[in-house]
């Protein structure tokens, strides 16, 4: 993991540059898709709750993402406005959630408010089982440990090479069967019922996000297959509706998973590189790998929304040289 000395240094940089480009430049049309997990009450909940905060971001922050890129001209698209295509001299914002949380519902009168979709990736497996996301585990359990917040993503990293199952396998013989028993609406993902009613709202598009957060790129090709229509199964039956959109888990994806998902019927895929998808939309496979920025509780939710409507940013090059230079390190 990068560390939040060298991240935030960068992130300052971009800023910066971010300022002086939106002076100077007018930013080009493009479709920016962003990616929340959770959504707490405030830091308040934050601080309170031994769970992986991930992004730390409250309502509050979600609701001054909205307003801001709609104050600056853009408009909040669903998974249907992809597939019929975007006009090329508009600018455009997508909102996803991944995982499943039932936090998430949060969200919901928001969107109500000011009328815009958003997509939720769903972890079939975790709604239909009621069971804790593992790195939410890994947190709780080694931040009563003690151990630092930067040791704890050490390990959570080591581990994403391995299958979901392993990974929940070593953890429950590590810190026993119960630790994937959620400690209440924070860490809990939705129940199906609850997923059912969520559904119906306008606003509300499911998303793919395999079975069992399954990082697809350690399955077997008939591994992977089963994860997406096992997904695409399990939304189908909770809400009657079966998705045309996946989230691949920790944004791993590869030419073999790319074909799987179109053979199951998904047409659009979303990463986690950090990136504007131009326009116009290229649907000769190219929606299927469409980036996503990620907005970050420890920092001010409308500079970061200022530094993604730049079209440089230094962190995207950093994470990339840095995630070949990891790629390097595991392949050692």
């Amino acid at each position: 993991m990068m560390t939040g000395l060298i991240q935030s240094t960068i992130r300052g940089v971009d800023s910066t540059v971010a300022r002086l480009y939106l002076s100077f430049f007018r930013e080009r049309n493009a479709l920016m898709p962003f990616l929340f997990h959770s959504l707490f009450a405030d830091k308040n909940e934050v601080a309170e709750n031994l769970v992986d905060p991930l992004q730390r971001t409250t309502v509050d922050e979600f609701r001054q993402f909205i307003k801001y890129y709609l104050d600056h001209g853009y408009r909040f698209v669903s998974p249907t406005d992809l597939l019929n295509g975007l006009k090329p001299d508009g600018k455009y914002a997508l909102i996803t959630f991944d995982d499943g949380y039932y936090n998430n519902s949060r969200a919901l009168p928001v969107l109500h408010e000011f009328k815009v979709p958003a997509i939720f990736f769903i972890s079939t497996d975790h709604v239909r089982e009621n069971r804790c996301f593992w790195w939410d585990v890994l947190y709780r359990e080694r931040a009563k440990q003690g151990l630092s917040h930067d040791e704890i993503y050490d390990e959570a990293r080591s581990m994403k090479s391995m299958r979901t199952e392993d990974i929940e396998e070593k953890l429950a013989q590590t810190f026993g069967p119960t630790a994937f028993t959620p400690r209440g609406d924070v860490d809990r993902p939705f129940s199906p019922s609850d997923l059912r009613e969520f559904a119906s709202s306008p606003y509300v598009h499911l998303g793919n996000h395999t079975a069992h957060h399954a990082i697809l790129t350690n399955y077997t090709p008939d591994q992977v297959r089963a994860q997406l229509l096992g997904a695409q199964q399990a939304l189908r039956d909770i809400t009657g509706v079966e998705p045309c959109a996946i989230a691949y888990p920790n944004g791993n994806q590869s030419d073999s998973v790319i074909e799987i998902c179109n053979d199951v019927g998904l047409k659009i895929g979303f990463t986690v590189r950090p990136e504007k998808t131009p326009l116009p939309l290229n649907k000769d496979r190219g929606l299927l790998r469409i980036g996503r920025f990620a907005t970050h509780g420890d920092g001010h939710i409308l500079e970061q929304c200022r530094t993604y409507r730049s079209d440089v940013l230094l962190y995207r090059t950093f994470r990339d040289l840095y995630l070949r230079y990891m790629r390097g390190q595991v392949a050692q």
